[in-house]
């Protein structure tokens, strides 16, 4: 984006931010860029800094996850972040959110309190360990009443999971061989039998460095809760698994060990596509990334291969 594109961009924000907060003293300063969003820094006259996220493209038809709308992103966001703070998990406060009807005219936006930590790309053993106490207590949270309808799956776990990796896979296979669904589907669903009785947990699914305010070698809170959802712990474990984060001091941390996760390799590996095949898209549609796609293309194809051979 050029300069003078973000500083519209960034203004238009400001407007929207001032009307919303009823604060004409709001002042928008860009900071950094995600993937999916924006996040800038908001200075206000009578509060302390904060950072205000709010989305590239508002609403979006992808072919590896069909229609995403970041108002209602946001607005899941917010109920995650309460039950993370209710269960003593750090994460950053929402002050304010605004979920857009007219994105033509201003964008959705959530207002969070700021978190300040310098961008990691890998994790030491220590946070590593600490990423793991973590993720245990996430998945110790099992949400009630409105929070249960708002994050669980329109359809059964089993049913929906598998419906989303295929449709992963499908999009995949425009840039590498996928075996027929006809043998996949059963393959599977086959793998995924084996987690039926999984008691349905809270689940973050993009806990990896880019993620983690780390300072001073401590994990001081979990950000970017977009992802989040109510289903199978194992689906987080395959996709830390997929991050390289699968460590022995994060099972430490999260009380598990290798023996146990190996006895559930088949339902690991099947939940591992749903992050890999993703990737190969990804990596060739989003953010072209040639090193990434390769890796991925053979992590799915190895994936897929012990899939087909365990069925």
């Amino acid at each position: 984006m050029s300069g003078e594109t973000s500083a519209k961009r960034a203004q238009g924000l400001k407007h929207a931010l001032a009307r919303g907060l009823n604060d004409p003293s709001v002042e928008v300063e860009p900071y950094r860029s995600g993937v999916d969003c924006w996040v800038d820094l908001v200075r206000r006259s009578r509060a302390p800094l904060a950072v205000v996220r709010s989305p590239k493209i508002e609403c979006s038809q992808t072919r590896y996850e069909g229609l995403v709308n970041f108002g209602a992103v946001f607005e899941k966001e917010v109920v995650v972040s309460r039950l993370l703070r209710e269960a003593g998990v750090p994460t950053p406060l929402v002050l304010a959110w605004h979920r857009s009807m007219d994105p033509a005219k201003e964008p959705s936006w959530m207002l969070l309190e700021f978190f300040p930590h310098e961008p990691a790309d890998h994790l030491s053993k220590e946070t590593q360990h600490q990423l793991g106490r973590i993720a245990h207590r996430i998945h110790a949270i099992q949400p009630a009443g409105g929070d249960l309808r708002r994050l669980s799956p329109p359809d059964p776990w089993n049913t929906w999971i598998s419906n989303r990796i295929l449709m992963r896979l499908t999009a995949a296979e425009r840039y590498m061989p996928i075996p027929a669904l006809s043998k996949l589907e059963p393959a599977l669903r086959a793998a995924l039998s084996r987690r039926e009785d999984h008691v349905p947990a809270l689940l973050h699914l993009d806990l990896r460095a880019p993620n983690l305010a780390i300072r001073g070698n401590r994990i001081r809170g979990v950000l970017d809760l977009s992802n989040a959802i109510l289903g199978d712990p194992y689906l987080e474990l395959a996709r830390i698994r997929g991050s390289d984060l699968l460590t022995p001091e994060f099972l430490q941390g999260y009380g598990a060990t290798f023996l146990e996760l190996e006895q559930n390799r088949p339902a690991l590996d099947a939940y591992e596509l749903d992050l890999a095949a993703l990737l190969v898209v990804v990596s060739r549609e989003e953010i072209d990334d040639d090193l990434l796609h390769d890796r991925m293309v053979k992590r799915t194809t190895m994936l897929l291969e012990r899939l087909m051979a365990e069925s």
